[in-house]
């Protein structure tokens, strides 16, 4: 059966390595990009795509996106939250710009809580609906040079959570997925064991269609059982990644 799945920051990356696979299954899958030149690419790529330019980190544009679906007057099966910006700081030498910890935490976090407040509704129509939420490794054991990005995906995974008990009687799953480090924009020159985008989103796709509602790729169960039995040496392998 043919399902309506919305993916954010779909025109790139993970994000959209995620949507082709699900379009060559023959899903209907609604994305958002910033850049216009990635979104036509996409759409051109796949019939089955409905993209929508809207910077999520902007309350006209997650207005704008969110209109967008509603317009197209369906049930949301799939609700994949991938958009995320990293930014480096340095909080000793100062100067950190306000302006930009606030529009990292408004993609990374907050988008996601809004979103999914105002899709609810057409995600409860589904009968057999999925929220899922990409975090981080670093969500646990973080990294020095990126702080807010850190904090914000601990914030993620502890709403996936949360939220997961608040939706048990509603038939409305919530995945909770914690990828490797992947070959996108984000992580590149940052070593040569990352998983490739398409590697990560075939994954990914698999263990949701195996009902997972924690999804762990590559080396992160070992991370995690470092973090659990020796949790300093995680923080000091993490520390400089």
């Amino acid at each position: 059966m043919n399902k309506t799945i919305v993916i954010t920051g779909g025109a790139i990356g993970l994000g959209r390595e995620l949507t082709r696979l699900y379009c060559e299954r023959g899903h209907h899958v609604v994305i958002c990009g910033r850049t216009r030149s990635a979104l036509e690419e996409v759409r051109s790529a796949h019939q089955n795509v409905t993209a929508v330019c809207a910077d999520l980190a902007a309350p006209e544009g997650r207005r704008h996106f969110l209109e967008e679906i509603h317009a197209l007057e369906i049930e949301v099966d799939l609700l994949i939250h991938n958009a995320a910006l990293q930014f480096t700081y340095d909080f000793v030498k100062g100067c950190v710009p306000v302006e930009r910890i606030e529009t990292e935490l408004l993609v990374n976090l907050l988008s996601p809580m809004e979103l999914t407040t105002d899709l609810l509704p057409l995600l409860k129509t589904s009968g057999d609906a999925r929220v899922v939420f990409i975090s981080s490794a670093l969500a646990r054991v973080p990294k020095r040079s990126a702080p807010v990005y850190c904090a914000s995906k601990a914030g993620l995974s502890v709403f996936a959570r949360a939220l997961r008990y608040q939706l048990e009687d509603t038939g409305i799953r919530v995945s909770d997925v914690v990828p490797d480090l992947i070959v996108t924009r984000m992580a590149r020159g940052r070593g040569d064991k990352a998983l490739s985008a398409l590697e990560a989103a075939g994954k990914i796709i698999a263990g949701l269609d195996k009902g997972k509602d924690e999804i762990r790729l590559g080396r992160v169960p070992i991370l995690y059982l470092l973090h659990r039995f020796v949790p300093g040496l995680a923080y000091k392998v993490l520390k400089a990644a």
